[in-house]
């Protein structure tokens, strides 16, 4: 038990030692900029989808969004001016504001576990940034998919039963494997980050230990995030229209930080493998 604590505390000092709080601010501030253009990318390109008209837009959403009823009109207005009025140059303006502030956030991630692990090796900034784009693409395609089976399962579900319900019967037996699905779809992610991001080279499998605790730490953080502000918290009263806004940063920040915490494991782990590691002390912190 000894040995445990003690370990915890190296990982605490050289988390706070390493400042990734404020690596976590960095990335979390340019993530969450990022997400209003690609709504307003992903909102765009749908009227381009064949056979999708607003009507059926509007109805999909209803059935996936809970308490649609009080926005409706609102939602209908948006989707009426996007299938109305043609993107143009601006849609490419607002792909490339995208993409440009999302990379932020990812080299600020990168500069974070570059920060851990010490000793870099060289890599330009065009195939750093690059790179940054890229996992920016993979982890948001991960993020969604997760948020898809653990918040929208249900509704998908019902969805798919209504209007293909011959496979209905598959897609469910999927669902009931979706909080495992999504744990494997963040370890797959979380493991790919903290080996690849780094200008360092690491083992794929030496990262799983980090990987594991940040994809159960996600979870279970989003989960009382999500009980706490529910029953307890009164941040509507204090922000008002801007409280959805806030709660995801806050979300998303401390959301960094476990992810930090777990590179910080890793390098532990790393150095226990190497036979550099002992719980009463480190050869280098």
């Amino acid at each position: 038990m000894i040995p445990f604590i003690l370990v915890c505390k190296r990982i605490s000092d050289k988390f706070i030692k390493d400042e990734m709080t404020v690596y976590a601010a960095q990335a979390s501030f340019f993530i969450v900029l990022s997400f209003f253009p690609f709504i307003m990318v992903l909102m765009t390109l749908v009227q381009f989808v064949p056979h999708l008209s607003a009507d059926m837009l509007i109805t999909v959403l209803a059935a996936l969004i809970p308490n649609i009823n009080k926005s409706r009109p609102l939602l209908e207005n948006a989707i009426s001016d996007l299938y109305i009025h043609s993107p143009g140059v601006i849609l490419w303006i607002t792909i490339l504001t995208a993409l440009w502030s999302a990379s932020k956030g990812m080299m600020s991630m990168e500069r974070a576990l570059n920060r851990i692990w010490g000793p870099q090796e060289k890599r330009g900034y065009i195939m750093s940034r690059l790179i940054c784009t890229g996992y920016t693409f993979i982890f948001l395609i991960m993020c969604i998919m997760s948020l898809l089976l653990l918040v929208f399962g249900s509704a998908i579900q019902n969805f798919i039963a209504h209007t293909i319900p011959i496979i209905s019967e598959i897609t469910q037996n999927i669902l009931n494997l979706r909080t495992l699905l999504a744990v494997a779809i963040l370890i797959t992610s979380f493991t790919s980050l903290y080996a690849i991001l780094p200008r360092k080279k690491l083992k794929l499998k030496l990262q799983l230990p980090g990987a594991v605790f940040s994809s159960l730490g996600w979870i279970l953080f989003s989960f009382g995030f999500s009980i706490y502000f529910n029953h307890f918290s009164r941040f509507s009263y204090t922000y008002g229209s801007l409280t959805a806004i806030v709660l995801l940063m806050l979300w998303l920040y401390f959301c960094i930080c476990i992810l930090f915490v777990g590179a910080e494991i890793n390098y532990f782990y790393v150095r226990y493998k190497e036979g550099s590691f002992h719980p009463y002390g480190f050869e280098d912190c």
